[in-house]
């Protein structure tokens, strides 16, 4: 055990202070960083649009800043110097309303201005203006008008059906839902493939360098093979903590944060943590394993360092594919991705992603977690015999002819010892 526990240590030491580990890491967080920090510096130094109002009706600029959701302020001004701070560009705009013999408006607007005013909101406002003069024309009391502009009530309510019942949720929750598988299975193929070739090179570079004919001397293969799958993981494991440790950090800022507390308010993120979540974080894990387990034979097969690219297309093609299958279930939930969503490496991007639109069954889901997990179980078994024996072969043949070189030499040894 404390064999394995020295090359778990030296390959976690090794990869984490390498700058290529460290700028995977950092590079989201700083570009996250400065994403955010631009937002909020344009925030902070934005200035309301100045907009003059050119009107008999003194009362007009209050209802219109009162009205006004934009960050628009309205200023009563005379025309001809509304046209003179529109040339100096003191002010962003000018809106010339008339009230008779109809309520009618026109707005002018630089072309330069930094913020733009909503012609939406202005036309509801100047439309409820020109309802009050027409109804002050009939003799409409204030109760007559409320009543005839008074919409047909709709109550709209959404549920999800789940273990055959109907579950009331925000009408928000489908949009997350979407939202949160689109990001879930971009971060799993990231991950499996960026770890899956880390490990790959990881072995390829000792054996290309002929150092593994040293430490298999003093290590068994199968420690090795162990040892080194557990430091990958343990790096993938600091990499989520640090991102965990800042992203609580940053919680704490933005939710102080008064676009945050509208947000969150008015969108349902229960999925976060439901049982959904658990099943996705389960098949991240097992999904991490399996190709992590892919990425070690692979890297045996090589001869030499050079061979790591070609070693490491298996790992790619089938996290594109995956990735592939689960982008076309955003949209569909054809036969094709019900049977895909139980084949090992497929349904590892591909099922949670159906469970998180409700394509898939909360049994279906379990179930195929059993096939990733049992795979796994088996795979591991196999890669590791794979492993053993041909980790000192040196052959240029391709990957695929590697294996199957490897699995029969693994076969032929297998009949010797019966």
């Amino acid at each position: 055990m404390s064999k394995f526990w020295i090359v778990m240590q030296q390959v976690y030491k090794k990869n984490v202070k390498s700058g290529s580990w460290l700028f995977l890491v950092l590079s989201p967080l700083v570009f996250v960083g400065i994403g955010v920090g631009v937002a909020w510096f344009v925030g902070q130094t934005s200035e309301p649009a100045k907009v003059a109002v050119v009107s008999d009706n003194t009362g007009l600029v209050k209802v219109l800043n009162k009205a006004e959701t934009a960050d628009v302020d309205y200023v009563a001004t005379p025309a001809a110097k509304a046209d003179r701070q529109l040339t100096q560009e003191k002010i962003d705009g000018v809106l010339t309303v008339t009230l008779t013999p109809s309520v009618s408006a026109e707005y002018v607007e630089r072309a330069n201005a930094e913020t733009s005013v909503d012609a939406t909101q202005l036309t509801a406002v100047l439309s409820q203006l020109k309802l009050q003069q027409n109804a002050a024309k009939l003799h409409l009391s204030d109760a007559q008008v409320q009543s005839l502009l008074s919409p047909a009530t709709v109550k709209t309510r959404t549920v999800a059906i789940e273990d055959g019942k109907q579950v009331a949720k925000n009408d928000t929750t489908a949009m997350v839902n979407r939202g949160f598988a689109m990001l879930l299975t971009i971060f799993i193929m990231v991950i499996t493939m960026i770890y899956g070739s880390m490990l790959a090179q990881e072995i390829a570079t000792e054996k290309g360098s002929r150092i593994m004919e040293i430490l298999l001397s003093s290590v068994s293969a199968t420690t090795q093979f162990f040892g080194k799958l557990a430091g990958i993981l343990a790096l993938l494991v600091t990499q989520i903590a640090v991102y965990a440790l800042v992203g609580g950090a940053a919680w704490v800022w933005a939710r102080q944060q008064a676009f945050v507390k509208t947000l969150l308010a008015s969108v349902d993120l229960s999925v976060l943590w439901s049982m959904t979540s658990l099943i996705a974080v389960l098949f991240f894990i097992v999904g991490t394993l399996t190709f992590a387990v892919l990425a070690a034979v692979c890297g045996s097969l090589v001869a030499n360092q050079e061979q790591v690219n070609t070693a490491v297309m298996p790992i790619s093609l089938l996290g594109m594919a995956g990735y592939m299958l689960a982008f076309i279930a955003q949209t569909s939930d054809a036969a094709l991705l019900k049977v895909a969503s139980f084949i090992p490496f497929l349904n590892i991007e591909l099922m949670p992603v159906r469970l998180a639109l409700g394509h898939a069954s909360m049994l279906a889901a379990w179930l195929s977690l059993g096939v990733a997990v049992a795979f796994l179980a088996g795979f591991t078994v196999l890669a590791v015999n794979i492993y053993r024996t041909n980790v000192l072969v040196y052959s240029d043949a391709g990957v695929l002819k590697g294996m199957r070189k490897a699995f029969t030499l693994w076969r032929a040894e297998r009949g010797t010892k019966a």
